[in-house]
């Protein structure tokens, strides 16, 4: 039997149960508040990740607003190369110094809009030879202000201020005694280049045991108070040594018969294969260097008379050819760079420094030689001690540039024996000049680097038939980058397989394109030719022209026989696109002249042919206010 409780008796007698109660209050709140603390904090962390988040993106948006602004600066310089690549970029300033080339663009993902940037653009300064652009770029979320509806408004930005200098400078080209645009071929045992060599195609030993005595690289020459200096040293072999053994061998594909090299281009070290091709100098328009040759007051003389001022062609009577010829007695008196509009024949002994750009080719008959040249033709060793020492004692010594916008012709080529050697090797297939050459612009490279067909690294354009070149848009209108004479529609000079840069297919060149189509008299040339001409051109030639005192440039061909009992000697460089260079003499030496050192800032900078040097940054800078902020949108 039991006793019945009432509930007030029970919450009297049942002091636990209350007690229990209450702290199961006391950790309901407490739960509550960790949960409502953790929900503010999960909320505040989600925010912070999303303004973490949104200010890399702003980032990237100004990022990509520069990238596309330097889209646009070179395709400025590539649409002007003919002339000068830094015309494009020089009118894009024409109506002032700031200008918005890109406004309120849309970075799209699919169709949606994932933000957007604007960019400005300011000049900076400008000489003949650089310009300083200042690129502002500002990436928006969701978007530019000016592309924002009413009730939007910018959540995020960032904005940054680039500056980029671009320069003309001495190409690269020139730091080889032997520089082919093509494939480089060095068959023959007697062969000996001291100095680097390097082909933007294959270079070709096969099993003929050359000699390559490489020449370490400079950035830069210093001259203070009369003394010249060297620096940046480049440590191509990348053992950390500046000793001196570096340089040797480079190519843009593979190196043939790369173990029978002499000297220090036959080290593996050495021989760099499958490297960058390297860009040459566009003179299919020679008018830049006519004003320069104008502003420098470039002339010739001989015999105290002036046989060009600064041009010959540009004048009322003047025919544009020009020949030269100079004796011991009255050389030819070089000073500082001159131009002619057509073709040069040179010859004989010059003094002085200068350089002859034609718009031709240029014709070397015979021998030449300098009348107070280099002690040496090379310094004593490859140290950069050595190479400083024999600049310093030559620095002042004669120097000629040969730069022809056609052909090189070296010794008699009426003689059958040009013909005969010369003539085949300009038209064989594995030597071939027609422009036809596919996207890497170098022949016999269709089937890629596997060499096997049909896969994907083959170059589909080579030898298809088709002159491959761009052609000038609308757009490249709108910019004004379109050169005056030019055309939306008309072809850009120096893109595709325009190899030479004049925007002309050009065929393979054959010895009729070495010929002389004109008389040899002085109703027909300028210079010093004889009052009676000549009647011949092998009365003046020679196949025994084994002396060539000058750098050579070209970007169609180089073709030179010479025979005889004695070294045939060119104490400078050969550059060129194709060349035909055979010799039957007991050897061949190509001696780089070190004064071709130094780029930009080389003794003989102000003489050479030039091409566009890689944008340099100079300063990279997030700015604190918006430079775009109030940039619109351009109506259409």
């Amino acid at each position: 039997m039991c006793t019945r409780e009432t509930e007030a008796d029970a919450r009297r007698l049942n002091p636990k149960r209350g007690s229990a109660l209450v702290g199961a209050m006391v950790v309901f709140l407490a739960l509550a508040g960790m949960l409502f603390v953790t929900v503010s904090l999960s909320s505040v962390e989600v925010k912070e990740s999303r303004r973490t988040v949104d200010n890399v993106r702003v980032k990237y948006l100004a990022e990509a607003g520069f990238e596309e602004a330097m889209q646009v600066l070179n395709n400025a310089v590539v649409l002007n190369n003919q002339t000068n690549p830094l015309t494009g970029l020089s009118n894009m300033f024409a109506g002032g110094d700031t200008i918005t080339p890109i406004q309120a663009e849309s970075l799209m993902d699919g169709a949606s809009a994932v933000g957007g940037y604007s960019v400005t653009m300011n000049r900076l300064s400008e000489t003949a030879t650089s310009i300083v652009i200042q690129i502002n770029s500002t990436g928006y979320l969701p978007g530019p202000p000016s592309t924002l509806g009413p009730n939007e408004k910018i959540t995020d930005w960032e904005a940054i201020s680039v500056n980029v200098r671009f320069d003309l400078a001495p190409s690269e080209v020139f730091d080889y005694a032997y520089f082919i645009n093509n494939w480089g071929w060095f068959y023959g045992n007697t062969i000996f280049a001291n100095g680097n060599a390097r082909s933007n195609g294959q270079f070709d030993v096969a099993g003929y045991k050359p000699t390559i005595n490489g020449q370490p690289l400079y950035t830069s020459l210093n001259e203070t108070g009369g003394v010249v200096s060297l620096s940046g040293y480049q440590d191509d072999n990348l053992d950390g040594l500046l000793d001196g053994n570096d340089g040797g061998v480079w190519s843009s594909w593979d190196i043939v018969g790369a173990h029978n090299v002499n000297g220090t281009g036959g080290w593996a070290s050495n021989q760099h294969d499958f490297a960058d091709p390297i860009e040459m100098p566009n003179l299919s328009d020679l008018s830049w260097y006519e004003n320069r040759a104008k502003n420098e007051s470039g002339s010739i003389e001989i015999a105290g008379s002036t046989m060009v001022d600064a041009v010959f062609g540009d004048e009322a009577g003047e025919t544009g050819n020009l020949y030269l010829y100079g004796t011991a007695a009255d050389p030819i008196v070089l000073d500082g760079p001159v131009v002619t509009s057509g073709h040069v024949i040179i010859h004989g002994y010059v003094q002085g420094q200068g350089a002859i750009y034609a718009g031709g080719n240029v014709y070397v008959p015979d021998s030449i030689r300098y009348v107070s040249g280099p002690a040496s033709p090379r310094p004593a060793g490859t140290l950069q001690a050595d190479t400083e020492a024999w600049l310093n004692a030559n620095k002042d010594k004669d120097f000629l540039g040969l730069f022809a916008a056609e052909n090189v012709v070296v010794g008699d080529y009426t003689h059958h024996y040009y013909d005969s050697y010369v003539g085949p090797w300009m038209t064989h297939s594995m030597n071939q000049s027609k422009e036809d050459s596919g996207e890497d612009l170098i022949p016999n490279t269709a089937d890629g680097r596997d060499g096997i067909p049909g896969t994907a690294d083959d170059d589909v354009l080579e030898g298809d038939g088709i002159f491959t070149i761009e052609t000038y848009t609308a757009m490249d209108d709108a910019l004004g980058l379109i050169p005056p004479g030019k055309s939306v529609g008309d072809p850009i000079p120096g893109t595709g397989e325009d190899i030479d840069g004049d925007g002309v297919y050009d065929d393979t060149t054959t010895l009729t394109d070495l010929q002389i189509s004109i008389p040899l008299d002085q109703a027909n040339w300028g210079g010093n030719m004889p009052a009676a001409g000549i009647s011949n051109y092998s009365n003046i030639g020679s196949l025994y022209a084994n002396n060539l005192d000058a750098t050579f440039y070209t970007n169609h061909t180089f073709a030179y026989l010479v025979l005889g009992g004695s070294a045939a000697n060119v104490n400078g460089a050969i550059i060129s696109r194709n060349e035909a260079i055979v010799y039957g003499t007991p050897a061949i030496n190509v001696n780089h002249d070190s004064r071709l050192l130094g780029g930009n800032s080389g003794l003989m900078s102000d003489l050479m042919p030039k091409t566009m040097q890689s944008p340099v940054i100079l300063r990279w800078t997030v700015l604190d206010n918006d430079p775009n902020r109030y940039v619109a949108v351009v109506a259409p």
